[in-house]
């Protein structure tokens, strides 16, 4: 390190003598860096340190970038369950209005007053049928949609948890770096 020094310092000097007491000063200013306590170990343990602690932080942030994507995809998913609720609410009402239309017409086509008796029952048990498959249906639709929900909520907060956990590996390993450069001193 002091012949570093004195070669640097030699360079930059107009005269020899100059050069000289600049290459002494910088050796004593070396020596007495290494007596403080100052050593090119040291710096590049620091540095370690500092760069560990930064990765820390950058995995914590990947992995809660990951779980908000996460939650994103399922606050999306929200909508679409919603309109394939609205699809198949729509299929159950034309099924129900076919089988009612089928009953009907077969009932007037064999000379069935529709008005009263077996056919009116047989379009009440149909109409019970829909309103049955409607109401499952929507119970269905509110299950998944309250499924996605609290799955947004818990990849959300595995996002905070991932940033809290690489934001205490950073001050560990800072801690663990400066105790470390500490104990040699």
């Amino acid at each position: 390190m002091t012949e570093f020094a004195a070669a640097l310092t030699s360079l930059f000097a107009s005269s020899a003598p100059a050069a000289t007491s600049a290459a002494t000063a910088g050796a004593t200013a070396a020596g007495g860096a290494a007596a403080g306590g100052f050593s090119l170990s040291s710096l590049l343990q620091g540095t370690a340190t500092v760069f560990s602690a930064f990765s820390a932080l950058g995995a914590g942030e990947a992995d809660a970038e990951q779980f908000e994507l996460a939650a994103d995809d399922a606050a999306r998913e929200k909508p679409l369950e919603t309109l394939q609720g609205i699809n198949r609410r729509s299929g159950i009402k034309a099924e129900m209005m076919n089988r009612i239309a089928e009953q009907d017409v077969a009932n007037a086509a064999s000379g069935v007053d529709l008005s009263f008796g077996t056919p009116m029952q047989a379009r009440q048990d149909a109409f019970r049928q829909g309103d049955l498959a409607l109401a499952t249906d929507v119970g269905t639709e509110q299950t998944r949609i309250a499924r996605l929900t609290e799955r947004e909520a818990n990849y959300r907060k595995r996002a905070k948890r991932a940033r809290s956990a690489g934001m205490l590996d950073a001050l560990t390993i800072g801690l663990t770096g400066a105790t470390s450069i500490a104990d040699r001193y």
